[in-house]
């Protein structure tokens, strides 16, 4: 009889133990997949704003708004040379200069394509405009 109510406990025990481990891997996935939607929703409207907005507008202060808005998403949500090149478009822009924006196009363009399991394209963006 105590054998039987071993047997039981342990198998009680060993259902209890897999639900707790599977739980907390299902809310880790839930969480680790949640966030991947929030960067790739935040890069890829970067990537829209900067490719049509920013690099093909006349100046002015709605741009300069985008920009700046932009440039703090990038820095946010971007991987370290994302980062790196969102604080030098930045500081060539507080400086007065002109900016390439191919290299960070291309950076967004292709973080976004793995993450979302696309091949990666080599070469900058063309344009139609």
């Amino acid at each position: 009889m105590n054998l039987d109510i071993l047997k039981i406990a342990v198998t009680i025990t060993l259902a209890v133990i897999g639900w707790i481990i599977a739980h907390f891997f299902t809310n880790k996935r839930t969480k680790d997949q949640k966030r991947r939607e929030i960067v790739v929703e935040h890069l890829i409207s970067a990537y829209r704003i900067l490719t049509n907005e920013i690099s093909h507008r006349e100046e002015n202060e709605e741009r300069s708004t985008e920009l700046e808005n932009l440039i703090s998403e990038i820095q946010l949500f971007g991987n370290d040379e994302q980062v790196n090149l969102a604080k030098e478009l930045a500081d060539t822009v507080v400086k007065g200069g002109t900016f390439e924006l191919d290299s960070l196009i291309n950076s967004l363009r292709n973080s976004l394509r793995k993450e979302l399991n696309l091949s990666e394209i080599k070469g900058n963006v063309k344009w139609l405009r």
